[in-house]
């Protein structure tokens, strides 16, 4: 896998994560001093010029930086329901997520709010690509993530290991002020349809984010960001 940009580099570093060799450009300012860090680990530096570093990102927007790491692997889902019982904390189940720059934008709302880990469906799904790392500032490098392969399975497992689920949804209870309860399987569907009818059946509760404007709905990144939030004050708590 090829990560690309300042902070997806640094935070796969920070992370101990493998990395097998590093591209800078000749030019290239490290201010975060990642090259000085790498080369403590015995990671290979190459000083390239931008088309070398286009060649490996498919992008300019590498930022003078591109490393190659070893893929980011998916952890067993009966791991991540253990580690949600044993916190009492929350899991969260993206049903259909198929935006990469939505999924990355979601793993560093998760990252934020201390969220055990993520579940994602194995088709009909975005799966973590050298974008989705790059929306994520790096924060799939920290969030474990299960990809399972019947999405409706995971969810009756996670509820016969006692634990609730709640989904994000319209038309459900205001989540100013839910009472959110624990361990909390946080379920939040797809950009354009939202969550699945065999998913809907499988829901403790449902809850809505209340909007004053003129449009009906969030980008799904953002509603994820807030009710995780709210979930977050109320661990706390």
């Amino acid at each position: 896998m090829v990560v690309y940009g300042v902070n997806p580099v640094a935070e796969a570093l920070r992370a101990g994560y493998p990395v097998l060799k590093i591209y800078a450009e000749k030019t290239f300012r490290d201010r975060e001093k990642i090259l000085p860090f790498a080369r403590k680990r015995g990671i290979k530096i190459v000083k390239v010029g931008k088309k070398k570093l286009f060649e490996l990102a498919k992008t300019e927007k590498h930022q003078g930086i591109v490393a190659v790491i070893s893929p980011v692997e998916p952890k067993d889902f009966e791991e991540l329901v253990q580690r949600a019982l044993e916190t009492n904390g929350c899991l969260l189940f993206l049903d259909r997520i198929e935006d990469p720059h939505n999924l990355g934008a979601i793993f560093r709302s998760a990252d934020a709010f201390g969220v055990a880990g993520i579940v994602l469906p194995k088709d009909r799904s975005a799966t973590i690509t050298n974008t989705v790392v790059k929306a994520s500032t790096g924060a799939v490098f920290y969030i474990p993530f299960s990809i399972v392969s019947s999405f409706r399975l995971a969810l009756k497992k996670f509820k016969e290991a006692g634990g609730w689920l709640i989904g994000l949804e319209s038309g459900g209870k205001s989540i100013s002020n839910y009472s959110f309860p624990f361990p909390l399987g946080l379920v939040a569907g797809s950009e354009g349809k939202g969550l699945s009818k065999t998913t809907l059946k499988l829901l403790d509760d449902t809850v809505t984010i209340p909007m004053k404007g003129h449009v009906n709905s969030l980008n799904v990144s953002n509603a994820v960001a807030i009710g995780l939030y709210l979930v977050s004050q109320q661990q706390s708590k």
